[in-house]
């Protein structure tokens, strides 16, 4: 009997300890929601040359999004086992090609960039670059249909129980597609922005990127905590 009460405790104190943990982990998301808007506000009351400085291209913040890309990496391997990296590569690969994009290796030593249609009706791509280029588009299809085939139902799930998991995620897809709207905003929908408003695009574009590997961080150590497969 004896045993069996401190077996009760036991599972008590862990329960609790478990439930305190998870409620801690819990102002990751908004902390970082935080971190990014007041990250925005401050550039904005920097000066122009400054803000050029940090903006640019390998600048502070580039580069800061590329080694939290490597950080996400790094904490899939130190928080999941084996079986889950191998059973769920797909978002390691999916990490890895941000981390490329970011870097601009999707340009690199290609005529027009693998993500550009010209990449794939030019003349002036040869036969052996449209075959390379080919190739990584269809493993990036293939990344992003494992991942929507495989994760669909226990996103919508996530979301629905505000798992924060699952709403990290949610936010870096809503700031993919606001830092991929704003990067060339002026060719792509025909405005001219004065230049405050340049600054304050590319303000928006750069920390938003940066955002995206922070959410992964975030949805990585979230899964971790829960548990979740």
């Amino acid at each position: 009997m004896a045993n069996q009460d401190q077996k009760t405790l036991y599972d008590i104190a862990m329960n609790n300890n478990q439930n305190h943990t998870s409620s801690s982990s819990r102002i990751w998301l908004p902390l970082a929601l935080i971190l990014l808007i007041f990250t925005m506000g401050l550039m904005t009351l920097m000066d122009a040359d400054e803000q050029k400085k940090l903006l640019t291209e390998n600048g502070l913040f580039e580069s800061l999004t590329v080694y939290l890309y490597i950080l996400c990496l790094i904490l899939i391997f130190i928080f999941w086992s084996w079986k889950k990296i191998i059973t769920k590569w797909y978002f390691s690969a999916l990490i890895i090609l941000f981390a490329l994009r970011e870097l601009d290796y999707d340009k690199a030593n290609f005529t027009h960039g693998v993500l550009k249609s010209r990449q794939y009706f030019s003349d002036l791509v040869g036969f052996p670059e449209l075959i390379a280029s080919i190739s990584i588009l269809i493993f990036i299809v293939l990344v992003l249909g494992s991942i929507i085939i495989k994760e669909k139902d226990s996103f919508i799930e996530g979301i629905k129980s505000l798992k924060q998991s699952q709403l990290a995620v949610l936010v870096s897809i809503i700031l993919v597609i606001i830092t991929k709207t704003i990067d060339g905003i002026e060719r792509k929908f025909g405005i001219d922005l004065s230049p405050p408003g340049e600054r304050f695009a590319l303000i928006v574009e750069e920390v938003g990127e940066m955002g995206i590997p922070i959410m992964f961080a975030i949805a990585i150590l979230s899964w971790r905590n829960k548990n979740q497969t």
